[in-house]
């Protein structure tokens, strides 16, 4: 497994420990068959990307692919967890929602109503939307810097965060308070066409409905942060208030509880400290060439 480099061979443990989860829980999910033969050739596709980077197939357009292959993973791996997390445990909205409430002794995303106007709406939606930029827009900043080592360190963090997110996701799975507490909500988030807009598109490509816990938001905006801060400053002050009105939006908009968005962070720090670590470990033991920064 440490032959790959630290971003495959993550990829690849985690599609195995899919793989065997699936297996041993097979009885009870619908499409097992499907997901063990979309996890299998996830893992098939990622060794001949490994064949292909050492022979160097493909010149710079192969090393490109290999490069950003894990953003196709992130997304089909995601989307296959709407097959599968259902499956393994029941919701666990009813004890978030305790939670939530015995921290506040109401629910955030009712008391919130107070704050509701069509602008803020429609900003916090963008903000929301802005979860799929931030990495991208960091990662493309180190790839075009030529960066080397710190773009794989970067991308290695955020895959890390995203796939600890996934584990989350299948352990404690929950449709979140836009579904739960639909029925205390007494004002609508009217937002306009932009509101409306973003809405459509988040419940259109959102394939895994059962998201909430850790907050994946929460969790990605803050690395992309401290990755900022470490490699590309000015982004990191570029980003400060999207971050911070993106976790906002999360409460704002119901698609967490609050209790989501404390794990997300946690999650966050935790691989602050670890990821960095991780992937030197993995690294050293690799054998592989090392890119320089």
């Amino acid at each position: 497994m440490r032959r790959l480099n630290p971003i495959h061979g993550l990829t690849l443990l985690f599609l195995i420990g899919l793989f065997f989860v699936v297996l041993f829980f097979r009885h009870q999910i619908p499409l097992w068959r499907s997901l063990l033969w979309r996890y299998a050739l996830g893992a098939g596709v990622l060794l001949v990307l490994k064949w292909g980077s050492d022979r160097e197939v493909g010149g710079r357009v192969g090393r490109f692919i290999n490069d950003f292959s894990p953003i196709l993973y992130i997304i089909l791996i995601y989307q296959s967890l709407g097959d599968l997390s259902q499956y393994l445990r029941p919701d666990v909205d009813p004890q978030l929602i305790r939670i939530d409430f015995l921290l506040f002794g109401v629910h955030p995303t009712v008391w919130m109503e107070r704050w509701i106007v069509p602008w803020l709406t429609a900003v916090l939606s963008v903000a929301y939307l802005s979860y799929f930029f931030l990495p991208a827009r960091l990662v493309h900043t180190l790839y075009v810097k030529n960066s080397g080592r710190d773009f794989d360190l970067a991308v290695f963090v955020l895959l890390l965060v995203w796939y600890l997110s996934f584990v989350g996701y299948m352990f404690f799975p929950a449709i979140g308070p836009r579904y739960t507490l639909a029925h205390l909500q007494s004002i609508p988030l009217n937002g306009g066409f932009i509101a409306d807009s973003v809405s459509h598109l988040i419940n259109f490509v959102e394939g895994n409905k059962r998201d909430c816990m850790p907050s994946g938001h929460t969790a990605i905006a803050l690395i992309v942060l401290f990755l900022s801060y470490r490699y590309a400053r000015l982004l990191f002050y570029l980003f400060c208030p999207i971050v911070g009105a993106l976790i906002l939006s999360t409460v704002y908009l119901r698609y967490h509880y609050v209790i989501d968005i404390f794990a997300g962070a946690a999650l966050a720090a935790g691989c602050t400290i670890m990821g960095p670590r991780l992937y030197r470990w993995w690294e050293a033991g690799g054998g592989q060439e090392k890119r320089e920064p």
